[in-house]
């Protein structure tokens, strides 16, 4: 039997009923509210909110989406729980801050990660499926501020799932197209979803066309230096071989 319901001691006293939401209209958005203290929520407090509460991502990959550490996403998230709350609870209005296109489009230019595949941190990796780590750049302003690693799923990490031919058989667009690559692919990238771009010595057309779904931008490239690349990414100067795709 399923257990009695307990009974719930509710001390808070609730002093709105409704929420109404506005888009554009701020002059209706005023007199309705008029008198009202107003509670404005940053755009990085909705995008915690988003990312957190909407689509129920765990903190550290909402942290990494947002470009910013796990702490200052949790810090973020919890100054925007207090807004929420004080607004629901006290009657408050509550307004939501947004950013025009053209400026977000602007940081987006302006702060911007890449990563690059590799074995050992230093060189581009010939292989993107067998490539052990991902060493990705941040850069803001046209310039390299931070330079982290961080470990990638490779074939070994599908065993029993004919891993080692999803970018060497089946399928008839090219390799890596075969029942289940996709879902490979997909995996792998989930680790840079925060980044622009993805740099590689080689690659399958599949795993080529899965990173530009996750909305990626995938670059082949016949350079050994991860630090030449990127100089020439930034310079505008790096060649995207698609000939060498497999």
């Amino acid at each position: 039997m399923p257990r009695p319901c307990c009974v719930r001691r509710i001390a808070s006293e609730i002093r709105a009923c409704s929420i109404v939401p506005f888009m554009e209209d701020a002059e209706l958005a005023q007199k309705l509210f008029g008198g009202a203290e107003l509670i404005v929520l940053e755009p990085d407090e909705v995008e915690a909110l988003r990312l957190a509460d909407l689509e129920s991502l765990y903190q550290e990959q909402a942290a990494r989406m947002m470009g910013i550490s796990r702490q200052t996403f949790g810090r973020i998230l919890e100054r925007a729980h207090r807004k929420v709350a004080d607004a629901l609870l006290n009657g408050k209005a509550l307004k939501l801050e947004s950013r025009t296109q053209n400026s977000i489009q602007s940081l987006k230019e302006k702060i911007m990660k890449v990563a690059f595949v590799s074995d050992d941190g230093k060189t581009i990796s010939r292989h993107f499926g067998r490539a052990a780590y991902y060493v990705v750049l941040t850069v803001d302003d046209g310039k390299v501020v931070q330079k982290e690693q961080r470990p990638k799923l490779g074939h070994e990490h599908f065993a029993g799932r004919q891993e080692a031919h999803h970018e060497h058989g089946g399928g008839g667009g090219g390799h890596g197209f075969e029942p289940g690559a996709q879902e490979r692919h997909a995996g792998m990238v989930q680790a840079i979803l925060d980044c622009k771009t993805l740099i590689a010595g080689g690659m399958g057309a599949g795993a080529y066309a899965s990173i530009q779904g996750a909305g990626i931008e995938p670059i082949v490239t016949d350079m050994q230096s991860i630090d030449d690349a990127a100089a020439a990414y930034l310079a505008g100067t790096l060649a995207n071989h698609m000939e060498y795709l497999h």
